[in-house]
């Protein structure tokens, strides 16, 4: 797991793309009255795309290099594999909610008593992880180039219908669907802890809806590709 998060670290685009992109959109769009809202987007923005391409990224990378091969002869286990991939996923959200957060302390203004502070972090990171899930269910389905467009287009897609970029309602049925994203109900949690009130158990069943079947998909995904070698 440490190999995997330093490897994730050097890489340049994930630095780019997970940590300055929402640590650049907050500070050119978050501050002034809405300071504590887009702190919470961001800080959202940060824990799905971490957790997408934490944990799925370098699978499917590694997939179609044989290196998952090659870890299979080793005395790595299985499940010790599988649950160290999806911590990964959940510590990588670290760096861009960690920017979010200095970025809104410092230029935004935002202070919060120490346990809402606490609340809200413990919110993102155990949020994060059905996007962990979905991202290795992601780079366990496909291979190389392909699991990383597709992990691209769900984070952008996730985070559109999300409410994370863009604003106002969408159009149809997008409402409505809306309140069944992770990355809505992530982020409605958040406001929710903001405002020191307890999320609601609406969202926080759609959260754990989505943590399940990931969880399922990829038990299920992983078993045949450990047949498969």
């Amino acid at each position: 797991m440490r190999f995997e998060i330093a490897r994730a670290l050097r890489n340049v685009k994930y630095l780019l793309f997970l940590v300055m992109t929402p640590v650049g959109l907050y500070l050119a769009y978050g501050r002034g009255a809405d300071a504590s809202p887009a702190m919470v987007a961001m800080a959202v923005y940060a824990a799905a795309g971490g957790g997408l391409i934490g944990s799925g990224g370098g699978v499917a990378e590694d997939r179609m290099r044989g290196w998952l091969r090659q870890l299979k002869v080793t005395p790595l286990g299985n499940a010790q594999w599988l649950a160290g991939k999806i911590v990964q996923g959940v510590l990588m959200i670290v760096p861009g909610v960690a920017g979010v957060t200095v970025a809104a302390v410092t230029a935004g203004g935002v202070h919060l008593p120490a346990g809402r502070w606490a609340a809200l972090i413990a919110l993102v990171l155990v949020g994060s992880l059905p996007f962990a899930l979905l991202g290795l269910l992601l780079g366990l389905t496909l291979k190389g180039k392909t699991a990383q467009a597709g992990i691209v287009v769900l984070f952008f897609g996730l985070a559109a219908v999300g409410g994370l970029i863009g604003s106002g309602t969408l159009p149809g049925m997008l409402e409505s669907l809306r309140h069944y994203i992770p990355t809505y109900t992530l982020a409605q949690a958040g406001f929710s802890v903001l405002g020191g009130q307890v999320p609601g158990a609406g969202g926080l069943a759609v959260l754990a809806g989505w943590t399940v079947v990931a969880a399922i998909a990829v038990l299920v995904r992983w078993r045949r590709e450990s047949h498969a070698r």
